[in-house]
């Protein structure tokens, strides 16, 4: 049986960091750490420029957004994760190409539409700052704070460590984040850039790469298999899962704007929103490094 293989990236020493982050080192066992227990050791602070984030999206996206369509896509999404992990007891595609990622991405494609043409990745970008690590630590324990906004984790089976895993990552790769991978489009050099028009909004590349990567998988894990092994396989699912566990996580708080109940502050909006995108742009720098750049020293052994 093959499980997801988080030990490679997630160390012990990166769940202490997370919670000396979240200020909560030592009030909770790094390795076995739950959702439940950071949430019950956290004091989360208010955050006005969270606040104001939020509120802005809020603004900018009320009444343009249909619930409906949103459950209905979460439902399907977390349908389709349920099956990978399912499948995932299969491990390498070995008679022929399997399609499991490819049904991940069928499930997440609806989402992504709807959200692209109601202009909230347009919203999204224009309020959301550059991810640094100060600012995602802020949004991350504001997450972690709440048990509503971690519930979307639940339905895609990511509870007690898997769920802290996944925030780990986000506070482990924090300065690389800020560094490489997420820079604020209003902040992008355009005219230093052949072609620099033709980039699109963070939020918009950050959800669209999900797409991109779910579609390339099983024909790469089929074509490259004399290359890897369950390990590989076993990055590929966790990845995969943290992908879609971010796209759920920013539909739920597109959901929220379009059911106008006020279920969420404007301060957690922000952070679900926040903490979405950070784990999908994440998961999307570290698949090709441990599934696609297999060194000689990664490949599975030679026959």
């Amino acid at each position: 049986m093959v499980t997801e293989n988080t030990n490679g990236q997630i160390s012990d020493e990166d769940r202490r960091t997370f919670l000396k982050a979240l200020g909560v080192g030592g009030a909770v066992a790094a390795g076995s750490a739950s959702l439940d227990d950071v949430r019950n050791a956290v004091t989360a602070g208010e955050s006005a420029q969270l606040a104001q984030i939020g509120s802005d999206v809020r603004a900018d996206l009320t009444g343009s957004l249909d619930a409906a369509a949103l459950a209905d896509g979460q439902a399907e999404l977390a349908s389709a994760v349920s099956s990978l992990t399912a499948a995932a007891e299969q491990g390498l595609p070995a008679a022929e190409q399997r399609a499991e990622f490819e049904s991940l991405a069928t499930a997440s494609q609806p989402i992504y539409d709807h959200l692209e043409t109601t202009g909230f990745f347009q919203s999204t970008d224009a309020h959301l700052p550059q991810f640094e690590p100060s600012y995602l630590e802020s949004a991350v324990s504001t997450f972690v704070g709440s048990e509503a906004l971690t519930e979307p984790l639940a339905s895609l089976g990511l509870t007690d460590g898997d769920g802290v895993d996944l925030l780990t990552e986000v506070i482990a790769n924090a300065e690389e984040l800020d560094a490489y991978h997420w820079v604020a489009s209003e902040e992008i050099p355009r005219s230093q850039i052949e072609f620099g028009e033709k980039i699109p909004p963070m939020t918009k590349a950050a959800s669209f790469g999900v797409l991109a990567w779910l579609n390339d998988l099983d024909e790469h894990l089929w074509q490259k298999q004399v290359l890897l092994d369950d390990g590989h396989y076993g990055d590929a699912v966790w990845h995969a899962r943290s992908m879609a566990a971010g796209l759920q996580l920013v539909s739920e708080g597109a959901k929220a704007v379009a059911e106008e109940s006020g279920r969420f502050s404007d301060e957690e909006l922000s952070a679900l929103l926040t903490t979405g995108f950070a784990v999908q742009a994440i998961a999307q720098n570290m698949l090709p490094k441990d599934v696609y750049w297999v060194t000689e020293e990664m490949r599975a052994p030679r026959n």
